[in-house]
């Protein structure tokens, strides 16, 4: 099996968070999976992440004609269709910490993100429903790691993506969230 590059990048200003949103887009988690270190001023979420940076090559060679295909392709080949990885996130420097329709701990609610939307206060993780995480803090420092081998996915997400309109639907995060 062919090993794809893996994804290890830090975002610090809102353009790198901006980038790694669509890197995270679809990724799933189970709450448990999850970690916030107030101590340590960090977050770490556990992630099943969709590989959105090699979806792109694998639509193009699918757009061709049948006859300009290869002649056969073996759906357990990571190298032939969409591919899913395990990630960290990390998101170090945080000051607080809130969650909204996120049952801490848990082992039976997968929860889906949609976009990492940055602010001058902190960071927010939308996630698909209602749910969201916010993340206080000034001077955010965002890290993605792929963790290990990717594997064979044959779906595809689907859903618009304009983080402008997903921001603009974000879930609001009062004080007593």
């Amino acid at each position: 099996m062919a090993s794809k590059q893996r994804v290890k990048l830090l975002g610090r200003e809102t353009r790198d968070i901006v980038m790694l949103s669509g890197l995270v887009q679809d990724a799933i988690f189970v709450p448990a999976e999850m970690t916030i270190e107030d101590d340590k001023r960090r977050f770490i979420a556990m992630l099943n992440r969709f590989q959105w940076e090699h979806a792109a090559t694998f639509d193009a060679q699918n757009s061709a004609t049948p006859s300009e295909q290869a002649d056969a392709r073996f759906e357990d080949d990571v190298t032939s269709g969409y591919t899913r990885s395990f990630a960290a996130l990390t998101v170090e420097g945080i000051t607080g910490a809130r969650t909204k329709s996120i049952k801490m701990g848990s082992r039976d609610q997968f929860v889906s993100i949609m976009a990492l939307v940055p602010d001058e206060k902190g960071l927010t993780i939308v996630c698909s429903g209602e749910a969201a995480i916010r993340l206080s803090g000034a001077n955010l420092r965002v890290y993605l790691e792929d963790l290990g081998e990717p594997w064979p996915t044959q779906c595809k997400p689907e859903h618009g993506d304009d983080l402008a309109e997903i921001a603009s639907e974000a879930p609001t995060m009062s004080d007593g969230s």
